[in-house]
C-alpha cells in the first residue's frame, strides 16, 4: 500500500521514452504529478521530450539518462540515478521497443537476439532492477510492460517480435507472483497498431479501406491513448488488478478477419 506521503512525491522510470508510447507516457505522468526519468537510446529525443514536458507541465521535474536496456549494469545504474536525482521510484513502465520486419525463411539468430534483447530482456533487467528499489523502499510499487496485439497472434514477418511481446505477457505474470507480497503490482498492455515512428514506413499508405481491415473503429491508436491506461495502471487501478494483459487495440482482437 503506497502511503500518502508517497503520492505526494511520486517518481516514475520510463524506458523507450524518447519517441511513441513511452513519450505519451512520461507527459501523462508528469501531468499526474509524477518526477520523471526518461530512459533511451538516443539522448537528443529524450532531450525534446523533456523540454516538451516541462513546457506543458508547470513545475514538473524531469531527468534523462541514455540507456541501453539489454545491459545489466546500465539498467541497474538507471535505477540508482533515479534513486539519487529524484529519490526514490514507485512506478516502472518499459516501453522500450524495435522491429525490423524479417520473414521466417531469412531470420537469423542475431535477428531474434536483437529483438528479444530490447524487448524481453530489457524488461525483465529493468522491471527487476526497479523492484528491487521497490522492495527497499517497503511501500510498494507499480510495473507496467508494454506488449502487444502480437503477443496473441502474428503478422507476416513478425515471428521474433510477436514471440517476444507474448514473453512479456508471461514476464508480467511471473513478476506478479513473485513480487506481490512486496505490495509490487504488475501489469502489461498491449496495444493494437498505434501511430508511432516504428511503423511509420508501413502505415504510410494505408487506406481508408486497410485500416478498416485492422479494428472496426477503422484507425490507427494515438500514443496517448495507450499512455492513459498506463497512466490508469500505474495511479487509480484497484491493487487487486496484477498479472493482467489489457488489450487497448481498437477491437482489433475481437474482430474476425475481414473477407
Amino acid at each position: 500500500m503506497i502511503s500518502q506521503t508517497t503520492k505526494d512525491h511520486r517518481v516514475a522510470v520510463i524506458t523507450g521514452a524518447g519517441t511513441g508510447i513511452g513519450a505519451a507516457t512520461a507527459e501523462a505522468l508528469a501531468s499526474a504529478g509524477f518526477a520523471v526519468m526518461l530512459a533511451g537510446r538516443r539522448e537528443q529525443k529524450l532531450e525534446e521530450v523533456r523540454k516538451r514536458i516541462v513546457h506543458q507541465t508547470s513545475g514538473a521535474s524531469v531527468e534523462i539518462r541514455s540507456t541501453d536496456v539489454s545491459v545489466p549494469a546500465e539498467c541497474n545504474s538507471l535505477i540508482t540515478d533515479t534513486v539519487e536525482k529524484l529519490g526514490r521510484v514507485d512506478v516502472a513502465v518499459t516501453a522500450a521497443a524495435t522491429f525490423e520486419a524479417t520473414h521466417s525463411l531469412s531470420m537469423e539468430a542475431v535477428d531474434w537476439d536483437s529483438c528479444f534483447d530490447t524487448l524481453v530482456r530489457g524488461s525483465v533487467l529493468v522491471s527487476v532492477a526497479a523492484a528491487r528499489r521497490m522492495k527497499e523502499q517497503g511501500d510498494g510499487g507499480r510495473i507496467i510492460l508494454v506488449s502487444s496485439v502480437n503477443s496473441i497472434g502474428s503478422e507476416p514477418e513478425a515471428g521474433h517480435y510477436s514471440a517476444a511481446k507474448a514473453a512479456i505477457n508471461s514476464v508480467a505474470r511471473s513478476l506478479t507472483v513473485d513480487l506481490a507480497t512486496d505490495g509490487i503490482i504488475v501489469n502489461s498492455v498491449a496495444p493494437g497498431w498505434v501511430d508511432t515512428p516504428m511503423i511509420a514506413e508501413f502505415v504510410a499508405e494505408t487506406t481508408e479501406e486497410d485500416l478498416a481491415r485492422v479494428n472496426p473503429l477503422a484507425r490507427l491508436g494515438q500514443p496517448a491513448e495507450i499512455a492513459n491506461v498506463i497512466a490508469y495502471l500505474a495511479t487509480d487501478a484497484p491493487e487487486y488488478m496484477t498479472g493482467a494483459t489489457l488489450f487497448v487495440d481498437g477491437g482489433q482482437t475481437a474482430m474476425a478477419p475481414a473477407p
